[in-house]
């Protein structure tokens, strides 16, 4: 009996946790039939064997590139510069292979969490792609930045590790695929990025392929048969003859990163043409304003510091972009925040480090720049609690001048 031919709850119950088969030797608990006994060592065969593949085939690469520089054998067909470029793609090649087996290993033994705070996304973007620009420029494609109005101007809430992590796995994906010689259109706002690229000539079908597969992992797990991550292991068939070189995973490990922030990962495809998007919900709700107050207490909670909250009602009759703008040339660190909130008619800050007494010293200032006086209410964290959940409650009582 072949794995393929095991559904997903059995394969599931066969091979257990990932992080327990990366074990050499790792003998599961408990006495298995005799089918599942051949089926686990079948799967846990081609495992390491994947894995040994994708972290052995980059090493040698690099090793022999640096023993050929090192004995000083360039020749006519290889150059100092093309040896010193293989290195460094197989170096790349290396670690993006243990970053996802690590990302992958992580999210099956569940682990894989976020910690939540404000994220300048079209700047960590940006970012990433400078430190990886090579991968475009190794197949000559030429990216093309627009920056859409407003981006950068509101923060999403977010894992910073965890989002550059779908940033680099979205750049490694459209640099693999992309026709060689071709344009690359990468589009910021404040809540999403979406890249642009024409597929490899005859790559359509591989490309559904792809992600149809991430889908099933993301919704039935990297040990679902039908995941890109678990396909390429199940038999010594699918193995040898895959399109792509790799775990199979980048696709998945998306759409993960993209739940953890209550965001979304769309493709669509027209021909060669494929759009990739992620996208993330603003902060302009109550609700995305607790969670931000809930990550800065958390790390009060674990850490030296305080965080506090000031709400600014907004009068009916003010210019709310006037105001917003005065109030953010008013702070002072670059990691406090203003919110918009909209439907309560009001305007929240987060501030780091704030004491008590520092709320009134600021509203004093925001006051004179408004050049009117400005009805507002604190609570700080840890001197008000360390539940983040009062911090809103409390500064609104403040505000309104109930006691």
């Amino acid at each position: 009996m072949s794995a393929s031919e095991v559904k997903g709850p059995a394969l599931s119950e066969v091979i257990g946790g990932l992080a327990d088969v990366l074990s050499v030797g790792h003998s599961p608990s408990g006495a298995l039939k005799p089918q599942d006994e051949t089926l686990f060592r079948a799967f846990q065969s081609n495992l390491l064997s994947l894995i040994s593949h994708e972290l052995r085939t980059p090493l040698m690469g690099i090793l022999n590139a640096l023993g050929m520089l090192d004995e000083g054998l360039t020749t006519s067909e290889l150059s100092e510069a093309e040896l010193i470029a293989m290195a460094r793609q197989n170096a790349q090649r290396l670690s993006h292979a243990l970053s996802s087996l690590l990302d992958l290993a992580s999210l099956d033994s569940g682990t894989f969490k976020a910690r939540l705070r404000e994220v300048d996304l079209s700047k960590l973007v940006q970012s990433r792609y400078q430190a990886r620009r090579s991968l475009f420029r190794d197949r000559k494609l030429e990216v093309k930045e627009v920056l859409e109005a407003g981006a950068g101007v509101k923060p999403v809430l977010a894992d910073a590790q965890r989002l550059g992590r779908a940033v680099e796995l979205c750049l490694h994906v459209v640099a693999s695929r992309a026709e060689m010689e071709s344009k690359v259109v990468l589009r910021l706002t404040s809540t999403s990025m979406e890249l642009e690229f024409v597929l490899t000539s005859g790559m359509e079908g591989h490309w559904e392929s792809a992600w149809s597969q991430a889908l099933a992992g993301h919704q039935g797990g990297v040990a679902s048969p039908s995941s890109a991550f678990a396909g390429v292991m199940q038999s010594e068939q699918a193995f040898l003859t895959r399109m792509e070189e790799g775990l199979g995973s980048e696709l998945m490990l998306v759409h993960e990163i993209a739940r953890l922030h209550l965001g979304k990962f769309e493709s669509q495809r027209m021909d060669r043409k494929v759009s990739l998007k992620l996208s993330f919900p603003e902060l302009d709700s109550e609700e995305a304003l607790q969670a931000v107050l809930a990550s800065r207490a958390y790390q009060v909670s674990t850490e030296l510091g305080s965080v506090a909250l000031v709400l600014i009602r907004v009068p009916e009759t003010a210019q709310r972009a006037a105001w917003l703008t005065e109030i953010r040339r008013s702070l002072f660190r670059a990691s406090d925040a203003v919110y918009e909130l909209p439907k309560r008619g009001q305007i929240a800050l987060v501030l780091d480090d704030c004491k008590p007494e520092d709320a009134p010293r600021l509203m004093e200032r925001i006051k004179a720049r408004l050049g009117r006086d400005v009805a507002f209410g604190a609570a700080q964290c840890p001197v008000d609690g360390l539940d983040p959940a009062m911090l809103l409650p409390l500064a609104e009582k403040r505000l309104s001048g109930r006691k």
